[in-house]
């Protein structure tokens, strides 16, 4: 079912490969968004690969989202996400440890309005709406979005609070684990010339749970991005570099986060 499904997702950016060539959006963060939206018809295809690598014992998770944009004009645009998860990890049978694989799969919807543009204003500035259904879990998220553009240097910065309700039972009563999610955002990109860009990001995480803070970790990391015409491509390495609230090793939250992750994205604008 799962390799059916990525069969299909390839497919889908095939056929777009064969469309008209269209001006993309000039996006050159991985894990930071900026206020840029695409014009009314136009449409971009995305391919998201996220590898979350590292905890305290044999951790790996794969995320790819596809996700097909449209712009509806009045600086308002959507998208539809597919989204699919693979994650292997350590368990214990007793004494022994193993491993075992879980796969997910979910939908995302998101709008995002810009309200000031990051050149023609002092700042750019858009609000950024998502919710999500998967097998597992239903998530609700909110984003405020600022950047701007002083000649080769780019800047960008988000605040994010996302929820998320989990099923569990206890009793054999039917419970709801309810996650907050407030992340920080800070990005730089330079632009070296010839559509390239090289970038730093930092993402500031914390959890909270039944609204007490449980896990409270920095990243930061470098990235590129490469930019044509119709089509760009952003890659980060993003490191857990401290934590605030847990510490499972070398000062690092190896329970609820991962020590380290790497974000492939690429788009074609048609």
């Amino acid at each position: 079912m799962y390799i059916k499904i990525v069969r299909v997702q390839l497919l889908l950016l095939s056929f777009t490969c064969l469309s008209y060539a269209s001006k993309a959006q000039d996006r050159i963060f991985t894990y930071t968004y900026q206020s840029i939206v695409l014009n009314k018809g136009q449409r971009e295809l995305e391919v998201w690969n996220t590898l979350r690598q590292g905890k305290q014992d044999f951790f790996s998770r794969l995320d790819n989202r596809t996700e097909f944009e449209v712009g509806l004009g009045g600086n308002l645009q959507t998208s539809f996400y597919l989204n699919l998860t693979t994650k292997t990890k350590t368990v214990m049978e007793g004494s022994q440890k193993s491993t075992e694989t879980n796969y997910e799969i979910g939908f995302s919807n998101e709008w995002k309005l810009k309200l000031l543009d990051p050149v023609a204003n002092p700042l750019g500035l858009a609000l950024y709406g998502e919710y999500g259904i998967s097998s597992n879990e239903y998530e609700l998220e909110g984003k405020l979005i600022i950047d701007k553009k002083i000649n080769n240097l780019t800047i960008a910065g988000n605040a994010t609070y996302e929820r998320e309700f989990a099923p569990f039972y206890i009793d054999n009563q039917l419970k709801w684990e309810k996650e907050g999610h407030v992340d920080f955002n800070l990005a730089f990109g330079y632009a070296l010339g010839h559509g390239f860009h090289l970038t730093q990001e930092n993402n500031y995480k914390n959890v909270y749970i039944e609204k007490t803070l449980e896990h409270s970790a920095l990243y930061s990391g470098l990235g590129f991005s490469y930019n044509r015409e119709n089509f760009w491509v952003n890659f980060t390495a993003l490191p857990q570099i401290k934590s605030f609230k847990e510490e499972t090793d070398n000062k690092l939250d190896l329970n609820k986060f991962e020590k380290v992750q790497f974000r492939l994205l690429f788009s074609y604008a048609f």
